[in-house]
C-alpha cells in the first residue's frame, strides 16, 4: 500500500511539473507573439509618418521661392524656417524612416519565422489559425501540444 501511495504522489508531482512546463511554454509563446505585434504596430506608425513626410515634400517642391517662410514642428516647438532649410531635413528624415522600415521588416520576418518554429517545436495550435487542413496533410499522431486562444 505504501508503494502505491508513493507512486501516486510521484505521478501527481510529474503532472504538476508538466503543467508548469506548459505554462512556461505558453508564456514564451505569448511573449514572442507580443513582440511580433509590437514590431508590426511600430512599422505601421512609421509608414504613416513616412507618408506624411512625402506629402509635405511634394507640397514644398511646388514652391518656387526657396526663401519663403514655412513652419516646422521640432520636438513640440513650432519653428519658423525657410523652404530651403526644411526640404533637405524632410528628405533626409524620410530616407531614414524608409531604411528603418526596411530593417524592421526584416526583423518582423525573422520574428514570424521564430514564432512558427516555436509553434512547430512545441505543438502549439492557435484557435482560428490553420482552421482547415487539406486532406493530404492530416496526420494520425495524437496531439500533445498546447491550445491557445
Amino acid at each position: 500500500k505504501q508503494w502505491y501511495q508513493r507512486r501516486v504522489a510521484i505521478t501527481a508531482g510529474m503532472a504538476d511539473q508538466k503543467k508548469k512546463t506548459q505554462e512556461i511554454i505558453l508564456q514564451q509563446f505569448n511573449k514572442l507573439r507580443q513582440e511580433q505585434r509590437m514590431i508590426a504596430q511600430k512599422m505601421s506608425e512609421l509608414k504613416m509618418e513616412e507618408s506624411e513626410h512625402k506629402l509635405v515634400i511634394d507640397a514644398l517642391k511646388d514652391v518656387n521661392d526657396p526663401k519663403r517662410k514655412c513652419y516646422q514642428l521640432v520636438g513640440g516647438v513650432l519653428m519658423e524656417r525657410t523652404v530651403e532649410q526644411v526640404r533637405p531635413n524632410l528628405e533626409n528624415n524620410s530616407n531614414k524612416i524608409g531604411s528603418l522600415i526596411g530593417t524592421m521588416d526584416k526583423t518582423l520576418d525573422k520574428k514570424m519565422k521564430d514564432l512558427a518554429e516555436f509553434k512547430e517545436k512545441h505543438g502549439i495550435k492557435v484557435r482560428g489559425e490553420d482552421a482547415v487542413e487539406p486532406d493530404n496533410k492530416k496526420e494520425t499522431k495524437p496531439s500533445t501540444g498546447v491550445l491557445v486562444n
